[in-house]
């Protein structure tokens, strides 16, 4: 994160989240900074980084935030301009008496320069989302995972969704400056290959990055759904302007992602925060690795598989009953325990015990603020969030507060226009720094 100051307050800048020394190649550092021409490239690369935080804003304060003279602010806003990264425009300021007076040329950030398109690709839905360069949602299109139709399916959907979006919204491909696509599984972050999943069908063992970026025919980033989600959290939801915090995604499945100092941490190859995969039981005779873990029992799927191992038993008449000619889901068994049934909220209290020993895991070796549930069983869960923390909190030193998303489903697709945004403002940067002249 970085920081700058503005009068007395110091604001924290919550778009190029990365020091400013990574935007700097080494070899331009050793060779040119010290020449004209590299102090040139620094100063227009500083008022870029003021204009694209603190705007709409004067010269005058560009200058007192950047500490450059009015010529060489004045020299970068006309290449900024120039090169389309920024735009003028007039406001009107006003007098000691509070009477309108003469017009401030203001500068500000072109946001519509590109367009960012997040892909969000769920086990149930695949959502496209396109925002503008500050965030700002121009458009958003939901159906229906083909899950059972296997990979090739999936990925010609996405090429549906994606194609159907940009037409419907006349925006060309040259006009897309970053795509970022999230995804359940274990994704190796240098190659996009995914090297291991449980929840989509032949979803293993070749680079999602590779093909969509064939079919899309642009470049795509693919990122493990929890790494986008806490992203997301952190810019818009739950974790906003906190340097610590997890968001634990239950639902058919279980995935963690974690924010340590301002950072979202992925791992030594990319698979932190797979925490489904906590040893909650000693492995036995009855008790493969894959059924001795924390997801096998603790999703909203083990729910469900612990209701079969007990639906022969009385009291879960009622619970058969609400659910018709349907299978019984974690949902319909919520549903009964709001409704009062006892033999649902016993079922209930087994799954919340569960889950907060989970939660206590993460929280004895991160050491949240704030623990984030989301994910298609976070809306059931959120009458139960006093029971949780009560029980996270006496097998734990400290509990974190804990707390339902706000984004609710939206955290990846968020998380992804968050990583697409900083993708375009690096290699911004990285063309001011390298090419101005």
């Amino acid at each position: 994160m970085w920081f700058t100051q503005v009068g007395n307050r110091t604001r924290s800048l919550p778009i190029l989240s990365s020091t400013f020394s990574e935007f700097l190649p080494a070899a331009f550092t050793r060779s040119s900074s010290g020449s004209p021409a590299g102090l040139r490239r620094l100063n227009v690369a500083r008022v870029f980084e003021v204009v694209r935080v603190n705007g709409p804003i004067t010269r005058q304060l560009i200058g007192e935030i950047s500490g450059l003279s009015k010529p060489t602010v004045n020299e970068a806003l006309e290449i900024l301009q120039k090169e389309n990264l920024i735009l003028f425009t007039d406001a009107k300021t006003k007098s000691a008496s509070g009477r309108p007076g003469p017009k401030a040329q203001q500068i500000i950030f072109n946001s519509n320069r590109k367009k960012i398109v997040a892909i969000d690709i769920g086990g149930s839905k695949i959502r496209v989302l396109v925002s503008d360069l500050d965030g700002n949602l121009i458009a958003t299109l939901t159906e229906a995972t083909p899950l059972k139709s296997g990979r090739k399916a999936i990925i010609a959907k996405i090429k549906e969704l994606y194609e159907k979006i940009l037409s419907e919204n006349k925006i060309k491909v040259s006009e897309i400056g970053s795509i970022v696509a999230g995804s359940p599984g274990t994704i190796d972050p240098e190659t996009g290959e995914i090297t291991r999943s449980y929840n989509l069908p032949d979803w293993e063992g070749f680079s999602l990055s590779e093909e969509l970026s064939k079919v899309l025919k642009k470049q795509v980033h693919v990122e493990n759904e929890a790494h986008l989600a806490i992203y997301g959290e952190h810019w818009r939801g739950g974790a906003k302007d906190l340097a610590n915090a997890a968001a634990m995604s239950v639902g058919v499945g279980i995935g963690l992602g974690l924010l340590i100092n301002g950072q979202v941490y992925r791992g030594f190859n990319g698979i932190a925060g797979e925490v489904g995969n906590l040893p909650l039981q000693i492995e036995d005779s009855t008790k493969s690795p894959a059924n001795a873990n924390f997801e096998f029992h603790a999703s909203a799927v083990g729910l469900e598989r612990y209701f079969e191992s007990v639906k022969s038993k009385e009291g879960a008449k009622a619970i058969l009953k609400l659910a018709g000619n349907q299978s019984v889901t974690a949902k319909t068994i919520y549903a009964a325990a709001a409704s009062g049934d006892k033999f649902a909220n016993e079922l209930i209290t087994h799954q919340l015990e569960l889950l907060s020993r989970g939660i206590a895991s993460v929280c004895c070796i991160t050491n949240p603020e704030v623990f984030i549930l989301e994910g298609g069983l976070a809306s059931a869960l959120e009458p139960h969030l006093k029971t949780i923390s009560k029980m996270v909190q006496k097998i734990t030193l400290i509990a974190p507060k804990i707390v339902i998303s706000e984004l609710k489903d939206l955290a990846t697709a968020y998380g992804a226009l968050r990583r697409g945004i900083e993708n375009v403002d690096r290699a911004t940067l990285i063309s001011i720094l390298q090419e101005t002249a």
